[in-house]
C-alpha cells in the first residue's frame, strides 16, 4: 500500500464510524437546520413570511393556538433528547437487550404519538365557539390545512416502515423459544454444517413496531382532524388562523414522519448488520479456511444500512425545525405602529 492510498482508508474508515453514531446524524442535522435558519432569517424572506392581519388579531390569533404549537415544539425536543439518551444508554452504558428489546426501535415513534396525543386533546377541550359566526363555504377534512408534500412523505415513511417490518419478519428464523429476532444463513454445499444465525430485525421487533405506528397514525390523524373542524374566532381573524393552523398541521405531520424515520433507520441499521456477515472459521474443518457465509439479500441490506444515517439526518432536521419554533413569535412592529396610529386617530 502507498502513502498516498493510507490516508484515504484512514479516511473513509473515519466517516464509516460516524455515520455509523446516530448522534453524529443529530449533529449534522444541526448543522444544515441552521444554515436554513440563517438563509430564511435574510430581510426579503422574513418580510414574505409576515402574518396577515393588525396586532389585535394576531395576538388573538396567537393566544389561541400557543398552548399546542409550544406542546408540538416540546414535543421535538422530547423524541430527540429521549431518543439520544436511550441511545447512549443502551450502547455504553447498561445492556438493555433483555429488557423490552423493542424499545430501542420504537423510542421515537412512541414519544412522538403520546406527544400528538396530548395536542389532540389540547385541540378538543380547548375549542370555544366563534365570537362572530364565521360562514364558510369550503368543507375543512384532515387534509385541509395539512401540507401536501408533507403527508405524502409521512405516507411514503409509514409505508415503508410497515413493508420493512413484514419483509424482514417473513425473512426471520424463529428459535425454539418461539423468539423471532434471528436470520438463519445456510452455508453453501454443507448441509453438514449448521447454518449461521445472527441477531435480525424479525416479528420480536416488528410487531410492536407496527402497533406503535398505528398508534401514531392515529394520533396525527386526530391533530389535523381536530385543527380543521373547530370554528374560526371570527371572520377578520380568518385568514391568520389559516396560516396558524396550517403551522399546526405541518409541524404535527413533521413529527410523525421524523418518528418513523428514526424506527425505520434503526431496523435497517440491524438488518445491514445482520445481512453482511461474509465468513465462518471452524477449527478443524476446510483447512483452516473460512467458509463463505453470503445472505441471498446481501446486496440489499449494505445498500439499506448506507441509507439509514440519511433517514436520521432527514428526522432529526425535521424535528430541530419544529424546536426552533418555541420561542413565543413577537408581533410585528408594523402591525403594532398600524394600531397606535389607529388608537390615536380616535
Amino acid at each position: 500500500m502507498s502513502q498516498s492510498e493510507a490516508p484515504m482508508f484512514g479516511l473513509m474508515d473515519l466517516v464509516r464510524a460516524a455515520f455509523s453514531l446516530p448522534l453524529f446524524s443529530l449533529f449534522l442535522a444541526a448543522v444544515i437546520v441552521g444554515a436554513i435558519l440563517i438563509f430564511a432569517s435574510r430581510p426579503q424572506l422574513a418580510l414574505r413570511q409576515a402574518q396577515p392581519g393588525t396586532a389585535e388579531v394576531i395576538r388573538s390569533v396567537h393566544a389561541r393556538y400557543r398552548v399546542e404549537r409550544l406542546v408540538l415544539a416540546i414535543t421535538a425536543i422530547l423524541v430527540i433528547v429521549v431518543f439520544a439518551v436511550e441511545n447512549v444508554l443502551r450502547g455504553y452504558v447498561v445492556n438493555l437487550g433483555e429488557l423490552l428489546p423493542w424499545w430501542r426501535f420504537a423510542t421515537a415513534i412512541v414519544v412522538a404519538a403520546l406527544g400528538l396525543g396530548i395536542v389532540a386533546a389540547i385541540e378538543v377541550r380547548g375549542v370555544t365557539p366563534s365570537e362572530i359566526p364565521v360562514v364558510s363555504g369550503a368543507r375543512r377534512t384532515w387534509t385541509s390545512f395539512g401540507p401536501r408534500v408533507g403527508l405524502i412523505g409521512g405516507v411514503v415513511a409509514l409505508v415503508a416502515i410497515v413493508a420493512t417490518s413484514i419483509a424482514a419478519g417473513l425473512a426471520a428464523y424463529v428459535d425454539s423459544r418461539g423468539d423471532s429476532a434471528w436470520l438463519e444463513i445456510p452455508i453453501p454445499n454443507e448441509e453438514a454444517i449448521d447454518p449461521v444465525r445472527v441477531h435480525f430485525y424479525g416479528w420480536t421487533y416488528g410487531v410492536p413496531v407496527l402497533i406503535c405506528a398505528a398508534l401514531l397514525a392515529a394520533a396525527v390523524w386526530g391533530v389535523l382532524h381536530a385543527n380543521a373542524s373547530r370554528p374560526y374566532i371570527r371572520p377578520e381573524t380568518v385568514a391568520a388562523e389559516r396560516d396558524a393552523r396550517r403551522g399546526v398541521a405541518r409541524d404535527a405531520v413533521r413529527i410523525a414522519t421524523a418518528g418513523m424515520l428514526l424506527g425505520l433507520a434503526g431496523a435497517w441499521r440491524l438488518i445491514a448488520s445482520a445481512g453482511t456477515t461474509s465468513g465462518l472459521v471452524i477449527d478443524g474443518k476446510n483447512d483452516g479456511a473460512p467458509y463463505e457465509v453470503i445472505w441471498r439479500y446481501a446486496e440489499l441490506a449494505t445498500a439499506v444500512g448506507w441509507a439509514a444515517p440519511a433517514l436520521e439526518v432527514l428526522a432529526f432536521a425535521l424535528l430541530v425545525l419544529v424546536a426552533v419554533r418555541l420561542r413565543v413569535p413577537q408581533v410585528p412592529a408594523e402591525a403594532e405602529a398600524a394600531v397606535a396610529d389607529v388608537e390615536v386617530a380616535r
